[in-house]
């Protein structure tokens, strides 16, 4: 039997293996992607996930659009199966990219069946290739690597992020891009070799009563799935902000029990910076998870240098691993298990219109 948050543990340990295998599956299917691409030219994009792809379909639907110029959405694949009207105009058939980790969720299959019937082609990024959305879509990139014990999605998460990555700087041709995402990989170790002590550190404390997590832009989605490793993993209130919506009212909550981790990004990072002096004026603990300190270090109560020198768009994915392991020691900390959080499966399939209970 597993040690407690042993899965959970070596999955964000050793995610640079899911991260080398999305760019190598990505790379080797470029001419039918492309193709693909090419002949829905004109087209909407609707990324599409449930739980945790929802929030990477968050990401990566402004990332794409301001990589590639092609406009983007992100939804839940409920909304575009059963609100499909407020989603996609009558008539109108864009390019489907569905994210799913195991393939096999069933809102997701539905929704690109539904589109698929009314013209539409569609994409799956996933961790498994032979799967019952992988049989409804036109094409699927697998990323065998980030396959998963746990239930809390990790380095699938983190995997299928980078495949988008790459899918858009296919599309842009934009090599420079491409290049910097290669890099990824070997800046892995580094960074979550360093984010072991500060969250070691920060995560059980449990003087903090309240999280929040602040991103801008593509990052706000990463600031929503970090919000839900929080919360399935250590059962912790959290929740996401854009930014510079944090001041309009939710500063309300704001005292010495409360921790901010803000996702800083380069292209907000003045206003940014700016919301957490304010933050930090009213008693907030701030950790602050940044590509260089530029001396935010003596203004902030715990600074994240990620050190890549890479350009902001390739960075997204190096947040990941300090956000997860905060959720880790978390958890770890409450003497919960991560790899097992409560009334959570690795797949919801539905029956009717309930969950299926067959599952641990």
């Amino acid at each position: 039997m597993a040690a407690r948050g042993e899965f959970s543990f070596k999955e964000i340990s050793t995610q640079a293996e899911s991260w080398r295998s999305a760019i190598d599956t990505t790379l080797s299917s470029k001419g039918e992607l492309l193709a693909l691409i090419s002949k829905n030219a004109g087209r909407r994009i609707i990324f599409i996930g449930c739980g945790s792809t929802h929030y990477l379909a968050q990401y990566a639907a402004p990332f794409f659009q301001s990589v590639t110029g092609i406009i983007c959405r992100g939804v839940p694949s409920s909304e575009l199966c059963f609100e499909t009207g407020s989603i996609v105009a009558e008539g109108e058939t864009p390019l489907i990219i569905a994210l799913s980790r195991s393939g096999d969720t069933s809102e997701t299959i539905m929704a690109v069946e539904k589109m698929r019937a009314r013209g539409s082609d569609a994409i799956t990024i996933s961790c498994y290739d032979d799967t019952g959305l992988s049989a409804a879509s036109c094409l699927t990139v697998c990323i065998p690597a980030g396959r998963e014990e746990s239930f809390a999605q990790t380095r699938s998460f983190a995997g299928m992020l980078v495949a988008v990555q790459v899918l858009a700087a296919l599309v842009a041709n934009d090599s420079a891009l491409l290049d910097a995402i290669q890099q990824l990989p070997g800046l892995a170790t580094d960074i979550i070799e360093r984010a072991k002590p500060v969250t070691q550190e920060i995560g059980p404390n449990e003087g903090f009563k309240r999280i929040t997590y602040l991103g801008s832009g593509a990052l706000y989605g990463l600031a929503s799935e970090s919000t839900v490793k929080m919360k399935e993993m250590s059962l912790s209130v959290a929740e996401p902000y854009h930014f510079m919506e944090f001041r309009h009212g939710p500063m309300s909550l704001l005292d010495e029990e409360h921790l901010i981790v803000a996702l800083l990004s380069d292209n907000m990072r003045d206003y940014e910076i700016g919301v957490l002096r304010d933050l930090k004026q009213r008693k907030a603990y701030v950790l602050v998870i940044a590509d260089r300190d530029d001396g935010l270090s003596d203004e902030f109560d715990k600074v994240f240098v990620l050190g890549s020198s890479l350009p902001e768009k390739a960075r997204g994915v190096l947040y990941l691993p300090l956000v997860q392991l905060l959720a880790y020691y978390r958890s770890m900390g409450r003497g919960l298990n991560p790899d097992r959080p409560r009334n959570v499966i690795m797949a919801i399939r539905l029956d009717g219109t309930g969950m299926k209970q067959d599952e641990g």
